[in-house]
């Protein structure tokens, strides 16, 4: 079967007349339309989880103003016909992306936000010429058009053209606000955010709160961020997030879903690869893949433009700059939140109380919270399928363990000079010991403030950080010989390996730090070091790399005690 993939388009209609590749969610439509409807409904996922091919799906169905039956034909929703000729095109749409309504201060976020209701208007412009609506709403709606209105008005557009529409049609309105939480996420940690929330919770307020033009408000975003608020017209918002049972398939890939896909592709022998990478999220009691790695891998795969040596990539990374600073914002921080993370990087698991309605501006105020927001955006998942009160989370996939360390690479760049780090990377390609040596304690003095307490992977995670940063292929607690070798870098360029062998001794508890405590330590290091030397000697971790054909394998003993290293090459 030919496949035809199209990430570029998030619009419904347009990659179903594209004749693109569409995994069916319709049935999501007869499921919320017919079972179980809500007044107002958010759903929410991470980025790149599809949720503004949701949101315009449910445009496409409801708005009278489309003709939908060729875009839906074929597809589960027409299964269901009393549900179709109900629902389909029968209702009038008050659709906006609030992407756009973002800013370095608010004078310039409220300018997009004019623009965003500017073209909304612009969408329902026949409103102008109808005669069942008032001359005086017609004039709300031109200063609106005009983007002349102020800050109240604006706030009022969607309650102002939700009842010209129904005027006009006869009809209560839909309203779907696709990425509502942007501009909360946007303005974080600026001077701007309680602007930016109130402006939003009053817009919401308006369309959400008992409204007999209304029929119902569908909203998207990573977070359940104005519950609670002070604004009560946005109380009665009913979330359906990752940890909801209800709906939970119907956004992003189940396993079958991505079955189907690469049996389509002509690729279902990829499956075990693309599992590894891009599974590993749970969706209520729903096991998901991210729709973006899984379709920009096999677009890849298909326009040859995959890199065969280089293998899998984290597509999923970059693409969203607000998830990244909530990274950055605690990294550092505490150290029961570094020891945490250093325990995900690890592979394993941590258990803290999750809460599903955290607002932006309260992440950083403690870890639970921090958490929590990283499991909304898609950096960790459930562990169990259940919901104890305390719930055990990991990352979910290669792909998000990937994207975590290149984070740490972004964040150790503004905390350390890059000479140190490229004086490391080249002395250790060149042989030189002892510079690499310098190099790797003048970087452990620059990052002591990150890590209160060191730990063995502490010196893991900031090796594989640099690494990864600088583009080299990584390869963590690899089982190569007779056991696993602690970090392989791979320069796919040139045909280079190295392989790092470390070594952790715990801090001594001396009170007194004088010579013989100096000493002691120096003697145990070198023991380290040495046993490192031997453990890579005697485990042969070379020998894969050797039948892979890498010509120039440099292999290294690395011991490390608090903010000191011995480096030591192994022959």
């Amino acid at each position: 079967m030919k496949v035809h993939i199209m990430k570029s388009d998030d619009s419904f209609r347009q990659l179903r007349e594209n004749g693109a590749y569409y995994v069916d969610k319709t049935d999501l439509i007869v499921e919320y339309l017919d079972k179980w409807f809500e007044k107002a409904v958010l759903f929410t996922r991470p980025r790149r989880f599809g949720k503004t091919m949701t949101m315009t799906m449910f445009r496409d169905f409801l708005d009278i103003l489309q003709d939908s039956k060729d875009i839906f034909e074929g597809l589960k929703i027409m299964d269901y016909p009393d549900v179709v000729s109900k629902y389909m095109n029968q209702y009038p749409v008050m659709f906006i992306s609030m992407k756009a309504v973002t800013g370095d201060d608010f004078d310039k976020v409220l300018q997009n936000f004019a623009g965003t209701i500017s073209k909304l208007c612009e969408d329902n412009s026949f409103l102008m010429s109808s005669t069942k609506v008032s001359d005086v709403s017609k004039a709300l709606f031109e200063t609106l058009w005009k983007q002349e209105g102020n800050q109240a008005t604006m706030e009022r557009a969607l309650e102002i053209i939700g009842d010209m529409l129904k005027k006009h049609f006869g009809k209560p309105v839909f309203v779907i606000i696709d990425e509502y939480d942007v501009p909360m996420a946007k303005a974080l940690d600026t001077s701007h955010y309680e602007q930016v929330r109130d402006m939003v919770e009053r817009m919401l307020s308006h369309v959400c709160k008992t409204n007999s033009n209304i029929q119902g408000v569908i909203l998207s975003g990573c977070l359940y961020t104005v519950k609670n608020s002070t604004y009560t017209g946005v109380n009665n918002i009913i979330s359906y997030s990752v940890f909801s049972p209800l709906y939970a398939s119907y956004i992003g890939f189940t396993d079958e879903d991505v079955r189907k896909l690469l049996k389509d592709a002509d690729l279902s022998d990829l499956y075990d690869t693309v599992k590894e990478w891009y599974d590993g999220y749970i969706f209520g009691r729903q096991r998901m893949y991210c729709p973006w790695d899984v379709l920009s891998f096999v677009q890849a795969k298909l326009s040859g433009s995959y890199d065969e040596y280089r293998g899998p990539e984290s597509y999923w990374v970059g693409t969203s700059e607000s998830a990244q600073d909530l990274i950055h914002g605690f990294l550092g921080k505490t150290t029961d939140v570094n020891e945490r993370f250093e325990q995900l990087l690890a592979g394993g698991t941590i258990e803290c109380v999750v809460d599903e309605c955290v607002p932006y501006h309260r992440i950083h105020d403690r870890g639970e919270n921090l958490w929590s927001a990283l499991v909304e955006t898609g950096y960790l998942t459930r562990a169990v399928e259940g919901r104890p009160l305390r719930m055990p989370l990991r990352i979910p996939n290669r792909s998000i363990q990937k994207a975590f360390q290149m984070e740490v690479w972004s964040y150790f760049k503004d905390k350390v000079d890059n000479v140190f780090v490229g004086d490391l990377v080249n002395a250790l390609w060149a042989g030189q010991t002892e510079m690499a040596q310098k190099a790797m304690n003048q970087i452990l003095e620059a990052t002591l403030s990150f890590y209160h307490e060191y730990h063995e992977y502490s010196y893991h995670l900031i090796l594989d950080g640099f690494f990864t940063g600088m583009g080299y292929r990584v390869q963590s607690e690899r089982e190569t010989g007779y056991g696993r070798s602690d970090l392989i870098i791979l320069d796919m360029a040139r045909n280079r390996s190295l392989i790092l062998e470390l070594k952790h001794l715990k801090k001594e508890g001396a009170k007194v730090k004088d010579m013989a405590y100096e000493k002691t330590i120096e003697e145990k290091m070198e023991a380290a070091l040495q046993e490192g030397v031997s453990q890579a000697i005697r485990m042969k971790y070379e020998s894969q790399l050797i039948y892979e054909g890498y010509t120039m394998r440099l292999q290294y003993a690395m011991a490390f005690c608090e903010k000191r290293a011995r480096i030591a090459r192994i022959s």
